[in-house]
């Protein structure tokens, strides 16, 4: 499924993307590869499409010139970032008791 993204959106997740790999994964090869990209390279990679090259954009009243639609994204980024960062430092217990096995059903009710 393909991302839509303004062009500062995408610039924007590019340099968390350097970040992420830089701080949290550690590889800086990684992190050189994805900052030697252009934004319209790092969008075709991670499958985003480009939805305001070369448009103006319109402030919503409070100083910060993006879109309600654009801080919902963001947002959705952020939690996402969160959680992947969450599950490196929690990892999912193999004692989960949401994981249905078949092994551990012994019939009771």
């Amino acid at each position: 499924m393909k991302k839509y993204r303004t062009f500062e959106q995408t610039e924007t997740a590019q340099a968390r993307a350097v970040r992420f790999a830089e701080n949290v994964l550690e590889d800086s090869d990684l992190a050189d590869e994805l900052e030697s990209l252009t934004p319209e390279e790092y969008a075709d990679r991670k499958g985003i499409v480009i939805t305001n090259q070369g448009e103006m954009k319109v402030a919503n009243g409070n100083g910060d010139p993006r879109t309600k639609t654009e801080l919902l994204d963001e947002i959705d980024d952020l939690q996402s970032q969160l959680d992947a960062i969450n599950d490196i430092f929690n990892p999912p217990s193999d004692d989960d008791d949401d994981d249905y096995d078949a092994d551990d059903d012994d019939g009771a009710a």
